[in-house]
């Protein structure tokens, strides 16, 4: 007796049910790789913060940013050497060759495990070769107990706009690509830059007390340009005294401004 095969029409069924399959289960799948690396940006941005928590410790502040990384003139002189990157250390400026990764250069390199990777979200572009973390410009030589508050307005766009208070004083910020962190690869938040939104709209926070937070920054209706409504860091308030002073820029003097705010 002949064996019978399969006609067309059931071929094609069940081409078209293997179809339908794939078409609900790749968004699913999707989803749980973003999640997947989500977990490891969270985790990334954690172990730098511990770093400079552990650091903290043994020397009573954090480090520098952008601006104690090279040598300056003063009397006396401002701190160097001190970015917390690396990227703009005098070490790794006057001869970066000698470097696999301007980490190497930072007094955060002997708190860090595995360095590179660390500072990059796996969902991130790659765009900017070193941090997708960048450190609110104007805390460097911050004390971990500070009890200050910082703040942002709900609506950017709205001069009075209500401020919304974040839930310690963030440290390192998910910056996003486009805005600025492609151009400006210094390891600082500052001027026009703005928060991540790479994760489903939210990128990470880690805070000054040690903690770590998914942020959903207030945002224009279109990532792709810049608008009244996109937050940035010169929108930023720091809560101190009663009174509130900016955060977005900072100088080669301001090594432990945070702590006596004036």
């Amino acid at each position: 007796m002949p064996r019978r095969g399969f006609t067309l029409i059931e071929l094609l069924v069940v081409i078209a049910v293997i179809a339908l399959l794939i078409g609900l289960l790749l968004p699913s799948l999707g989803k749980a790789r973003e999640s997947g690396r989500f977990v490891v940006c969270r985790s990334n941005i954690r172990q730098v913060g511990l770093a400079m928590f552990t650091y903290a410790a043994d020397y009573k502040v954090i480090p520098g940013a952008y601006w104690q990384g090279r040598r300056a003139v003063g009397n006396p002189p401002p701190p160097f050497n001190l970015d917390w990157c690396g990227r703009n250390n005098q070490t790794y400026v006057d001869n970066p060759g000698s470097f696999y990764h301007p980490i190497e250069t930072s007094v955060l390199r002997s708190y860090m495990g595995q360095t590179d990777r660390t500072f990059i979200c796996p969902t991130g572009k790659r765009a900017n070769l070193w941090f997708d973390y960048t450190m609110i410009i104007r805390f460097a030589g911050a004390r971990i107990d500070l009890e200050w508050k910082v703040s942002y307005p709900e609506t950017p766009s709205v001069a009075t706009s209500p401020r919304v208070y974040f839930q310690a004083i963030p440290l390192l910020i998910e910056e996003d690509d486009r805005y600025y962190n492609i151009d400006f690869d210094d390891g600082s938040f500052a001027n026009l830059d703005q928060f991540s939104r790479r994760h489903t709209r939210a990128g990470n926070i880690a805070y000054l007390d040690g903690s770590v937070s998914q942020f959903i920054s207030p945002k224009g209706g279109r990532d792709n340009l810049e608008e009244p409504n996109d937050l940035r860091a010169n929108h930023l308030r720091l809560h101190a005294r009663n009174m509130m002073f900016p955060v977005w820029s900072s100088t080669t003097a301001e090594w432990g401004w945070v702590n006596r705010p004036r």
